[in-house]
């Protein structure tokens, strides 16, 4: 596996669908997520920003300082050269393993089997090819059927169930969830 801190932070298009570096302008779509209720219920560890300005600081400071520590790739989803409407990432790097957890929320408006298999495709992508990894794994709440038919859409592999793997930050409810893997050769 390339150490992510060694590789610039690219732009990946897919269609319409581009990932590429977060930026200040991505402050209000990252105050949005980090305040929607799916998003909340069905990712740990989501914090709703306080405001505009702590949503920039955030990006300011956490995305390229996980970058260069080579621990977390984040990006920004946008459609076209509009503006930001989600968020892809690697995180869990693991060299020694070869492997990483990929994750992607969008905006209500956003959510769509196209732009997200798009967007997840694309961090995938930029996973195996740009770093080398030899898998990615992904974890969905087991009641969460829209995000695990996008990661079977693009070639996410059922591998298992996890009873109460994680807590929900909006209503910090245990979630049963279903994990997935993904190998190079099988990403659609």
């Amino acid at each position: 596996m390339r150490p992510l801190n060694s590789l610039p932070v690219p732009t990946l298009v897919d269609g319409q669908v581009v990932i590429r570096r977060p930026e200040a302008g991505d402050a209000a779509t990252v105050l949005a997520g980090t305040r929607d209720p799916l998003v909340r219920e069905f990712m740990q560890g989501v914090v709703p920003h306080r405001d505009l300005a702590a949503a920039e600081r955030w990006l300011a400071e956490v995305p390229p300082l996980l970058w260069a520590e080579g621990r977390a790739a984040y990006f920004s989803v946008a459609l076209g050269d509009g503006p930001s409407v989600g968020w892809a990432e690697l995180v869990d790097l693991r060299p020694a393993e070869g492997a990483a957890e990929a994750a992607v929320w969008l905006l209500p408006g956003a959510r769509s089997l196209k732009v997200a298999s798009a967007a997840l495709r694309l961090i995938c992508r930029f996973g195996f090819d740009q770093l080398g990894l030899r898998r990615i794994d992904a974890y969905a709440a087991a009641d969460n059927m829209p995000v695990q038919v996008v990661g079977a859409y693009i070639g996410f592999r059922r591998a298992g169930f996890r009873p109460e793997l994680f807590r929900s930050s909006r209503t910090q409810r245990l979630h049963d969830a279903v994990y997935a893997t993904l190998v190079p050769e099988e990403l659609c």
